[in-house]
């Protein structure tokens, strides 16, 4: 639904001189920017990628279990939670 003013905006006459012949330029990103653009996000993703394999490499390769540790009035005694 219009409002009064949307109404009264779209029906007003525009006095400003207009070509009848004029060019539509298009909007948006062409040529050799999109190609660069659409690079910039591959590599982007690539990046990312690559870095969560990497992180769960290093995890699995460096034996990072999860560790409790129990404070009692022996000596501190550290369980695994996941054992191999």
């Amino acid at each position: 639904m219009m409002t009064r003013e949307q109404y009264i905006l779209a029906t007003q006459q525009n006095n400003l001189p207009r070509a009848e012949n004029a060019q539509l330029y298009p909007v948006g990103i062409y040529g050799w920017r999109k190609r660069c653009l659409y690079f910039f996000v591959l590599l982007l993703l690539v990046t990312m990628i690559v870095n969560l394999a990497m992180t769960i490499w290093i995890l699995k390769v460096m034996n990072f279990t999860v560790v409790i540790l129990t404070v009692n009035s022996k000596p501190l005694r550290m369980s695994y939670l996941f054992r191999r």
